[in-house]
């Protein structure tokens, strides 16, 4: 009799399980047997919403937000940490980011040169090694 208490309670809780996960249907579409209404998920009224058509934004513009955070979030972030610092440290701090972008400019211009340079180094290695060939082959041209 236990045993069979405990099947019972056990099927009880699978199918509680089941239906955790299945959507959930107006009451007008429920039906108390098994029918076909209860098995097609898309004739259903309801569908979740993974199966609906996602809406599509009505702004032309898409921006993205600075870690998850939207433009608002991150002005009153700023606008916070401009009262905790003070306008002493927010004018030093002003400062360095004004170093930083400037130093920022001069990466492109070090790019180019290390560019030139290298292929300057490879033009010359390229004519000393066809130079070195060209004495070897001469030089077995007259043997």
């Amino acid at each position: 009799m236990n045993r069979f208490i405990s099947t019972i309670a056990i099927l009880a809780s699978i199918m509680a399980t089941a239906n955790a996960f299945a959507p959930s249907l107006p009451l007008a579409s429920r039906t108390g047997t098994f029918s076909p209404n209860t098995v097609n998920i898309n004739d259903a009224p309801y569908q979740p919403v993974s199966l609906q058509r996602q809406r599509k934004s009505v702004a032309q513009v898409q921006t993205m937000g600075l870690f998850g955070l939207g433009a608002p979030e991150v002005g009153i972030i700023l606008v916070a940490a401009a009262f905790l610092l003070g306008p002493d440290k927010l004018a030093s701090l002003g400062k360095d980011a004004g170093k930083i972008a400037g130093e920022l400019k001069e990466v492109p211009k070090e790019f180019q040169a290390g560019l030139a340079e290298g292929e300057a180094s490879a033009k010359a290695m390229k004519d000393k090694q066809e130079a070195e060939a060209a004495v070897i082959v001469e030089k077995e041209t007259k043997e």
